[in-house]
C-alpha cells in the first residue's frame, strides 16, 4: 500500500473543508483533502455569505469572484410571511443592507448559493497548492503521539493508500463518522424536524409582484413551508414530514412536489422544472469538544444550526479561518502546540451562542408578537462575538462575549474594527492590513512601537508587519484611536485572523520588552517550546 505525508489531512470537501484547504494554502501550509463525492455540491443548500465570511474571502482575494458567482441574483429585501406567495401578505422582517454596515465592514452580504461558491473556493485553493481529492473516502484512521495515520480509498479505482498527517480536520458533516469514532457527544435539542427540499425552476414574477426576499414563510392551511430564492428563476421549497406518523421521503414523488409548489405559490397552473428532491433534518447541536488530540472538528461536524439566520455555513467558514492560522503557526514552528488547542476554547463558545440565536429565530419566524427574550441583532451574531483564550492578552475592559460591533472599541478578543485608511493615494480598510501574520499598528505618536517590531520579530523567529499612522498610512476620518480604544502613542497587535490580540493604550518606556512578552504569550511559547521558525 502506498503512503504519503502531509501536515494536515482534511476529511470533507463541502464549503467548510474547502475553506480550510484554502486558508491553509494561503498561509503556505500543504494539505490533502478527501471527499467521497465526485465533485462539489449540486444543490444550492446554504444561501447567503455574511459580512464576516466575505471579509475572510476578501483577505485571500476571492471577494469579487464570490459575488460574481451569482451575477443575476435578485436583491434581498428581508424575510416575507404570506398565506401563499400570490395571496395574503402577513408581514416582513428586514435584514441588514450594505448601507447598514458600511461603517463597520467593507464587505457586505453576498447572496450566492453554496453550489456556486464551492467551485470558486475550490479553484482558488488548488491555485494556491492544496491537494483536493474528490471521489476519495476516508476508510479509517488512528491517532498517535505524532499525529494521525489514515487509510483512504479512491472510489473510482479502488486503490488504497496511507496518509500520515500531523493533524486531521473533520469537516465531514452533521453525521460525522470521525466524531462518532472518537466518542464525542453532541449537546443540544438535536433533531427538531424532518423536511424535504424541492429545488425547482419557474417564473414567479406574477406572484412576486415586484417583491424581493431571502426566504418566504408560507402559512397555507394545507401546506406550510419555506420558499428560498436562489436565482431569478431558481427556488427551493422546504416542507416538513413526520416519520413518527409514518411519513417518509418516499411520499414525495415528483407529481406530489409539483402539487405542493403550486399550492404554496398560489398558482394552480404554474409551469416548473423540478431539479432535485432532497431530505434533510432541521437540528440544533454542538459537539462537547472540538478537539481530540490531533483531530479537530469544524463546520457541521462540530455544530449544527437551524437555517434561520443563515448562520450555519458562515460559522463553519469562520471555524476554518480561526483554525488555519493556528495550524500554520504551529506547523511552521513559530508557535507552541497549545496554540492549536485554543481553537476549542475560542470557537466552541461562539458555536453555542450562534446555535442559541438560530433557535430563537427559528421559533420566532418574524411573528407579530415581537422578538423573543434573548434575541440579539444579526450584526452582533455575525461580527460581534469575542474570544477568551491563551491566544489573547486581555486588558481591563474585556466586555461581554457578544455585543453589537459598534460597541466594541478594540478590546483584545474582539474583531479588529474597520477604519478607512489611505496609503499611496488609495483608500483601503484597516482590515486589509491583516491576513497572513501578526500586525502591529501604532498611533502616529508611537514611533517606539514601529522601531521595536523588527528586533522582536527577529528574536522570536517570526514574521511581523508594523504600521504607524502618519508614516505612509493616513487615518481618513480620524477614527482610528477611538475605534481601537487607545490614546496618543498607543498600539494594537492584531492576529492573522483579524482579531485584536493585545493593545497598549499609550506609549511605553520599553516597547520591545512589552511586545516580545505579549507575542511569546500569544503564541503559547515558553522555555520548553522555543522558536524554530527562521532558525
Amino acid at each position: 500500500m502506498r503512503s504519503e505525508e502531509t501536515p494536515v489531512l482534511i476529511a470533507g470537501g463541502s464549503i467548510v473543508g474547502l475553506s480550510t484547504a484554502l486558508f491553509l494554502a494561503w498561509h503556505g501550509v500543504p494539505s490533502v483533502l478527501v471527499e467521497r463525492h465526485r465533485g462539489t455540491s449540486i444543490h444550492p443548500r446554504a444561501m447567503g455569505l455574511s459580512p464576516r465570511s466575505m471579509e475572510l474571502f476578501r483577505t485571500v482575494g476571492l471577494e469579487d469572484a464570490v459575488r460574481q458567482a451569482d451575477p443575476i441574483r435578485v436583491e434581498n429585501s428581508g424575510i416575507l410571511r404570506v398565506r401563499t406567495l400570490a395571496g395574503e401578505e402577513l408581514g416582513w422582517v428586514p435584514t441588514p443592507t450594505p448601507e447598514d454596515i458600511s461603517e463597520i465592514s467593507p464587505a457586505p452580504w453576498a447572496f450566492s448559493a453554496q453550489d456556486r461558491v464551492e467551485p470558486v473556493v475550490r479553484r482558488r485553493a488548488e491555485e494556491l497548492g492544496a491537494s483536493l481529492r474528490f471521489e476519495t473516502e476516508l476508510l479509517r484512521f488512528a491517532t498517535e503521539a505524532e499525529g494521525v495515520t489514515a487509510v483512504v480509498r479512491d472510489r473510482a479505482t479502488g486503490d488504497e493508500r496511507t496518509i500520515r498527517a500531523r493533524w486531521l480536520v473533520a469537516a465531514d458533516g452533521s453525521r460525522s463518522a470521525i466524531r462518532a469514532h472518537l466518542g464525542i457527544p453532541m449537546r443540544g435539542p438535536g433533531t427538531l424536524a424532518h423536511a424535504m427540499s424541492i429545488l425547482f425552476r419557474a417564473d414567479l414574477s406574477a406572484q412576486l409582484r415586484g417583491r424581493h426576499f431571502a426566504v418566504c414563510y408560507i402559512e397555507h392551511p394545507d401546506a406550510q413551508g419555506v420558499i428560498a430564492a436562489y436565482d431569478n428563476d431558481r427556488w427551493a421549497l422546504g416542507v416538513g414530514y413526520m416519520p413518527q406518523a409514518g411519513q417518509s421521503p418516499d411520499d414525495f414523488s415528483e407529481e406530489r412536489c409539483r402539487e405542493l409548489v403550486r399550492m404554496c405559490v398560489g398558482a394552480p397552473d404554474l409551469e416548473m422544472e423540478i431539479q432535485a428532491i432532497l431530505p434533510w433534518e432541521l437540528a440544533a447541536d454542538v459537539a462537547g469538544r472540538f478537539e481530540e488530540g490531533p483531530v479537530l472538528l469544524a463546520g457541521d461536524s462540530a455544530h449544527v444550526n437551524p437555517p434561520a439566520g443563515a448562520f450555519g455555513a458562515n460559522t463553519g467558514i469562520q471555524d476554518a479561518h480561526n483554525l488555519a492560522w493556528k495550524l500554520a503557526a504551529a506547523a511552521g514552528g513559530s508557535a507552541g502546540d497549545r496554540l492549536v488547542a485554543t481553537y476549542d476554547a475560542e470557537r466552541r463558545p461562539v458555536a453555542e451562542l450562534t446555535v442559541d440565536q438560530a433557535l430563537l429565530r427559528n421559533a420566532h419566524r418574524g411573528g407579530e408578537a415581537g422578538p423573543p427574550p434573548g434575541l440579539v441583532d444579526d450584526l452582533a451574531v455575525m461580527l460581534g462575538y469575542s474570544y477568551r483564550s491563551e491566544a489573547l492578552v486581555e486588558d481591563a475592559e474585556p466586555g461581554p462575549p457578544l455585543r453589537h460591533p459598534r460597541e466594541w472599541t478594540g478590546q483584545p478578543g474582539s474583531r479588529a474594527p474597520h477604519v478607512v485608511l489611505e496609503r499611496g493615494g488609495e483608500r483601503l480598510s484597516s482590515l486589509d492590513l491583516y491576513g497572513r501574520r501578526f500586525v502591529l499598528v501604532a498611533d502616529g505618536d508611537g514611533e517606539g512601537w514601529a522601531r521595536a517590531a523588527g528586533p522582536v520579530a527577529r528574536r522570536l523567529g517570526l514574521e511581523l508587519d508594523a504600521h504607524r499612522l502618519g508614516a505612509g498610512l493616513a487615518d481618513v476620518d480620524g477614527r482610528w484611536r477611538r475605534a481601537h480604544g487607545v490614546g496618543a502613542g498607543g498600539a494594537v497587535l492584531v492576529r492573522p485572523d483579524g482579531f485584536v490580540a493585545w493593545r497598549s493604550h499609550t506609549a511605553l518606556a520599553d516597547p520591545e520588552s512589552a511586545l516580545e512578552s505579549a507575542l511569546t504569550r500569544l503564541l503559547c511559547r515558553d522555555a520548553a517550546h522555543p522558536a524554530t521558525a527562521g532558525v
